[in-house]
């Protein structure tokens, strides 16, 4: 049965105590309706929180002021995703205006039922952090998200929605997978404690046999997944038809007019190694490229010619 995104979001948080909702990187459609689905009047009241993987926990408790209304400015919000290990991958927009929007919703609803937003990404150092502690924090996310899930959420009788890439909202480990999913993780503790929602994309996959309900394709509407797919029992609960997803990667151009930024995203990339540096490359339009290939021969002649005598 076809369900509007509200309607059912009201309905699974009347028996489970976690919505997963799956966002696809690249795909700012996704988080855009992901955004506004949770900005609906139909869902004040239902849920508590908000735990995302797009932010780092050195900020929650600047963000817990901002995102509850309190009279300040965003002057601290690049930092929340700036200070992540993938702040590449949150440079869009979209995952700002998030946060934005958020603020907005509780500023515009009785205190009770304003929502928190929580930073799953743990707390690092980005002045100590190399390659190899890069690569430990990486094999450790989605432990660190579960505990994160299980601290402020969990452990104080709250309800959560999450936002976290598809690969990390499966029921099972995927095939390929180095690790088990968050969501695998939570299922095994806390059995039947979450239900779980991606957007079909053609490209990406749901995980649940990829039939598509022609029918409903450009609707927006919730559909059950399948129970079963050929690899095995169904990965997810629903899937969301938002249409035609085109997922691109491009670096905003925005992020290659701020200097002081991009001196500070060389210094990160060099210490992380060449292979950091090569990839960073490959999300970069060629104008954006040669902006970044400038400013890393002036930051490597700087740090040959060393301190200032």
């Amino acid at each position: 049965m076809a369900h509007r995104p509200e309607t059912l979001m009201v309905e699974l948080f009347r028996r489970r105590t976690l919505v997963g909702l799956g966002e696809i990187h690249w795909c700012p459609q996704v988080m855009e309706a992901i955004t506004a689905l949770l900005e609906s009047p139909a869902l004040e009241g239902t849920f508590d929180d908000i735990v995302v993987e797009f932010g780092s926990a050195r900020h929650q408790a600047w963000l817990d002021r901002y995102i509850s209304g309190e009279d300040m400015d965003d002057a601290g919000l690049e930092a929340v995703w700036q200070d992540t290990l993938y702040f590449l991958l949150w440079s869009p927009t979209v995952y700002a205006n998030f946060f934005r929007r958020l603020r907005a919703v509780n500023l515009g609803r009785a205190f009770e039922h304003r929502v928190r937003v929580v930073l799953a990404e743990p707390a690092i150092d980005w002045e100590t952090l190399d390659g190899e502690g890069f690569a430990r924090w990486h094999e450790q996310r989605e432990r660190a998200y579960a505990e994160c899930i299980k601290q402020e959420v969990l452990g104080r009788g709250r309800r959560a929605v999450l936002i976290f890439g598809l690969r990390h909202l499966t029921h099972h480990s995927l095939p390929d997978a180095p690790y088990r999913p968050l969501a695998e993780r939570l299922v095994k503790r806390y059995p039947g404690i979450i239900e779980l929602i991606h957007p079909y994309h053609g490209e990406k996959g749901v995980f649940s046999g990829d039939h598509l309900y022609l029918d409903v394709r450009h609707n927006g509407l919730m559909l059950p997944a399948a129970a079963e797919s050929s690899s095995g029992p169904a990965m997810i609960d629903h899937i969301w038809f938002l249409g035609d997803l085109e997922r691109r990667i491009a670096l905003p151009d925005a992020l290659f007019a701020d200097m002081t930024w991009l001196v500070t995203i060389v210094t990160r990339l060099q210490r992380l190694g060449e292979d950091h540096v090569a990839r960073a490359r490959r999300l970069m339009t060629a104008p954006q490229r040669a902006i970044f290939d400038d400013c890393l021969a002036r930051h490597q002649g700087n740090m040959q010619k060393g301190p200032a005598e």
